[in-house]
Order: structure tokens, then C-alpha cells, then sequence
């Protein structure tokens, strides 16, 4: 561990604090961007498809768990497998550019925001069916007598729903919600796929951006800089998260 990770992590965290300054380049500052952009667009996303996926596929009907089964399916591919099928069906001699052609679209790989759009969705679509579990385990978990005297005072399902089911599934949300923005965060194998960061850095996402200066252009100092920002993002986000986690579980116990 000393040799492997906490020494390379020292001598990285020394050379990014000496580089600092080159966080203002107007690569960096897109990068930066970018990963914001991404993270609240397909954090919510992923997070919303996960709740209505459980809501829809809860039960125990073979018809559910095989939809159960479809929709987790995604979560077991390789990242790299996954966007491998996308960048199939949307490069130019894919099946889907017929369609495309046929709406008036062009190939969305080539367009900066449709090459955005098209990491988002790839990311959100591998990333819903494991939060889905989430809000499976969430919902088996609800008090059944409560949901019972909803029901018996006439409240239809979806005011059942938002006012009884969303609200006591606020830690489950809150901690999928932390989940959601770590693995934004963190997962850009998708990006390596589909659009290599372009095009004209639509896509430079701050970890492949990290990737680019420390193995392609080998500055070390400026890729160290970066690391220390992500890294400061992702610790702060811990601390912040873990005191109403653990709300979250006193409270539910």
C-alpha cells in the first residue's frame, strides 16, 4: 500500500500543489465545466429512472422480475461493452442513422452537444438498474401498516406515493443521491469509447482530461493539480454525506 499508493499519492499531491496556477488554462477551466454540466444533468437522471424503475418492476410476478432483470442487466456489462454497443448503433454506418437521417438529425457523435447528450444518456442508462435496487430494498423496507391506513382512508396511489412512499425514502434517496454524484464523478470509461473528450472538448470530462496530460503529454504537475481538485471534491463530499447517513440509519432503526 506504502509502495503502490500512498507514496505515488505524496509525490503526485507535491507536484500538482507546485502547479497549481495552471488551473486557470481554458482546457482545465472546460474540463471543470464539463464535469459539472455533467454530474447535474445525469445525476438526477439516473437517480429518477432508478426510483420509477423499482416503483414500476415491484413485486414478485415473473413479468416484473424478468423487467427487473433487463433493466439491472446494463449494471454487469463492462463499461468499455456497453458504450462499444452505443458507438455501434450511432456511428455513421450504424442502424440508427437511417432514423437519424430520417428526423432531420445528423450523427450525434460529431455534434458537441449531441455528443454530450450521448455520454449522458449511455451513463445514465448503465447506472439506473443498480439504483433501482436500491429503491427496491427502500420500498420492501416501508412500514406496510402505514402505506395500509393510506389506502383505507381513500388516498389514490399517486398522492400515496408523493406524500407517503417519496418522503420515507428520503435517506434511501439522499444516499443513492451521494452515490450518483460519486460514480459522475468518477466513471468516464464511456468517454473513452464514444468520444474520446471531443468533439472541441465537449466531453473533456475532468478524469479524462487527467488521463490526457498525465499519459499522452506526460505533464505530470499539471495532471497532479487536477487529481488534488477531484480528489478534495470527492473527500469533501464523504464528510458531508456521512453525518445524515448516519442520521438516515439511526433514524429508520
Amino acid at each position: 500500500m506504502v509502495a503502490f499508493t500512498y507514496l505515488p499519492f505524496g509525490i503526485t499531491a507535491l507536484e500538482g500543489v507546485t502547479a497549481l496556477g495552471s488551473l486557470l488554462q481554458r482546457e482545465n477551466l472546460n474540463a471543470l465545466r464539463v464535469t459539472v454540466l455533467y454530474t447535474l444533468l445525469a445525476v438526477p437522471l439516473s437517480v429518477g429512472l432508478g426510483l420509477l424503475a423499482a416503483v414500476a418492476v415491484e413485486g414478485t410476478s415473473r413479468l416484473r422480475l424478468l423487467a427487473r432483470a433487463l433493466i439491472f442487466h446494463p449494471v454487469i456489462l463492462p463499461t468499455v461493452a456497453f458504450a462499444a454497443v452505443f458507438l455501434y448503433l450511432l456511428n455513421p454506418l450504424g442502424p440508427l442513422q437511417g432514423l437519424l437521417r430520417w428526423l432531420g438529425l445528423q450523427n450525434p457523435l460529431g455534434d458537441p452537444v449531441g455528443a454530450f447528450l450521448a455520454v449522458v444518456l449511455v451513463g445514465v442508462l448503465k447506472d439506473a438498474g443498480l439504483y433501482m435496487l436500491y429503491y427496491l430494498a427502500g420500498l420492501q423496507a416501508l412500514p406496510k401498516e402505514v402505506l395500509e391506513a393510506a389506502r383505507v382512508d381513500g388516498a389514490g396511489r399517486l398522492a400515496t406515493f408523493f406524500r407517503i412512499t417519496l418522503p420515507l425514502l428520503s435517506p434511501t434517496t439522499f444516499f443513492v443521491g451521494i452515490m450518483a454524484t460519486l460514480g459522475a464523478l468518477r466513471n468516464v470509461d464511456h468517454i473513452f469509447i464514444l468520444t474520446k473528450g471531443g468533439p472541441v472538448g465537449a466531453t473533456d470530462h475532468l478524469l479524462y482530461r487527467i488521463y490526457t496530460l498525465g499519459f499522452e503529454y506526460f505533464d505530470f504537475p499539471q495532471a497532479g493539480a487536477l487529481t488534488l481538485v477531484l480528489l478534495t471534491t470527492l473527500t469533501a463530499l464523504a464528510l458531508l454525506a456521512l453525518p445524515s447517513l448516519e442520521r438516515g440509519v439511526h433514524y429508520d432503526g
